[in-house]
């Protein structure tokens, strides 16, 4: 039996295992109760969902505990609500084009005197180190082997047009374009110095470049302003973890086919989370890029949701016999959110296990 580790990073170089290894984000109360045998609360906090995850899992991200129910004014004017395992805007400090542009070069100049720290880069390693732990403690296995667990990396673009609004982001586009490149570009040197300071293949052999660029019919800019604009930017940073031996997982939702040959280009290593929906398949991506490791592509908006334990199997089955059982990775098209039934969730895992005998 491999350890997870070397069933993570055989299967992202494409080299034979012993069984497919699961992926997934945990956020799915009856989930996280099965396998870590406590209900998630905000009190116990992290600890339940890294004990489920490192029971059940081979690689996760977002390990976190769910949020109790408050609103949350923040220095910068922002007013956020959280609600367990979901949060949004509720209010922001400008309203229009002309009190968005002075907050805008605000933010800029906020974001270039930042530098990660080595406070930030103990606390950061201390967090790893404990729920490495937790899951470690959790291995089914008995040998203390911890799930691997993934660092996010955005280029900058989907934290932007959060914080601003796709509507009133869309008008500074159009108004300021030369503010909108200043911005990410402040946002994508505001990573790289994060990088350079965290980068270590030994605790994160892969990371996840990201941004949301699309929905499930296209992407959310028009492909030339991508290329012109993010793409440059994306692969600066695939570089970055590639110069430290760290691979790259690009994730971002929806229908990518638009802009697929310039991630590969970028030299994206992985893809997440492969939407049926946004006909972004398993069975298309494989096909099409042969070369890229797959993660996801377990339809969470449909057929996890409310399809059947049945239908749940022969889906994850059929994923296994595209890929041949090689650079795949059997996951959940985004999350296994709250609406996910335990026994869909279940029927994916198991017949990830049951690989093995085939």
């Amino acid at each position: 039996m491999m350890t997870k580790r070397e069933r993570v990073l055989r299967t992202a170089r494409f080299e034979e295992t012993d069984r497919v290894p699961l992926y997934d984000i945990f956020q799915n109360d009856a989930v996280i109760q099965h396998y870590s045998g406590q209900f998630p609360t905000p009190e116990l906090g992290v600890r339940p969902v890294a004990f489920a995850v490192g029971r059940a899992l081979d690689m996760t991200r977002m390990v976190s505990a769910p949020q109790p129910s408050r609103e949350i004014v923040h220095e910068n004017g922002f007013r956020i609500r959280t609600e367990r395992w979901t949060s949004w805007i509720v209010e922001r400090p400008f309203h229009d084009t002309e009190t968005l542009l002075p907050w805008v070069k605000q933010e800029i100049r906020r974001l270039s005197s930042c530098n990660y720290s080595d406070d930030d880069k103990r606390r950061f390693f201390e967090h790893i180190d404990t729920l490495r732990a937790i899951f470690a403690e959790a291995d089914p296995t008995g040998r203390k082997d911890p799930t691997v667990l993934v660092i996010e990396s955005g280029v900058g673009l989907t934290e932007m047009y959060h914080s601003v609004g796709m509507e009133l982001f869309s008008e500074l586009m159009y108004e300021a374009p030369d503010l909108v490149e200043e911005w990410l570009e402040t946002r994508l040197q505001l990573e790289l110095r994060r990088v350079e300071r965290i980068a270590d293949p030994d605790v994160i052999p892969i990371a996840l470049t990201y941004d949301d660029i699309a929905h499930k019919t296209g992407t959310l800019f028009s492909p030339d302003w991508l290329r012109k604009y993010w793409v440059p930017r994306l692969k600066r940073l695939t570089d970055a973890w590639h110069s430290r031996g760290v691979l790259c997982l690009f994730h971002s939702d929806g229908n990518l086919w638009g802009v697929m040959n310039d991630l590969v280009g970028a030299g994206i290593d992985g893809l997440n989370p492969l939407e049926t929906l946004a006909e972004m398949t398993v069975e298309k991506v494989r096909s099409r890029y042969p070369n890229l490791f797959l993660a996801g592509g377990i339809d969470v908006s449909q057929l996890l949701t409310v399809g059947t334990p049945d239908e749940v199997r022969a889906a994850c089955q059929q994923a296994i016999r595209v890929t041949e059982g090689r650079g795949f990775f059997m996951g959940s098209s985004t999350e296994l959110h709250w609406e996910v039934p335990l026994e869909n969730a279940i029927a994916m895992f198991e017949t990830a296990w049951e690989s093995a005998k085939n």
